[in-house]
């Protein structure tokens, strides 16, 4: 019970410090099969997360040729981004953006993140 506990503190940590980066509209933490492990506030949240946990996997997919693993995917919407990288075997880190949001900042944060979920689990 108090790993959980740990864990879901940790999760929401993690949230808290990706969405506190400027254009940041919402971030997650979920498994790599898309369920949330911290819910956010927000209804469309398990639809990102969803997306993020397929579009990781059919990447793996189309580049499995090459023995290599995607880390990381970037998919554009008309009036956002979601920004979706790999922690680990287990988990994946997720935000989405603001459209016209600098890219750089966003993705060194969110890799650092993702390292820190992967070491967690």
């Amino acid at each position: 019970m108090s790993r959980k506990i740990n864990l879901d503190n940790m999760f929401q940590w993690v949230r808290q410090d990706l969405s506190n980066l400027r254009g940041v509209k919402i971030s997650l933490v979920a498994s790599q099969d898309g369920y949330i492990f911290s819910q956010p506030a927000g209804s469309n949240i398990e639809k990102y997360a969803k997306a993020s946990a397929t579009l990781l996997r059919t990447a793996d997919v189309a580049i499995s040729r090459s023995g290599q693993n995607c880390s990381r995917v970037i998919i554009d919407y008309p009036n956002e981004r979601l920004i979706a990288a790999r922690a680990g075997p287990k988990a994946l880190v997720a935000v989405l953006v603001e459209p016209d949001t600098k890219l750089d900042p966003i993705i060194h944060e969110l890799d650092r993140v993702a390292r820190k979920v992967r070491e967690m689990l």
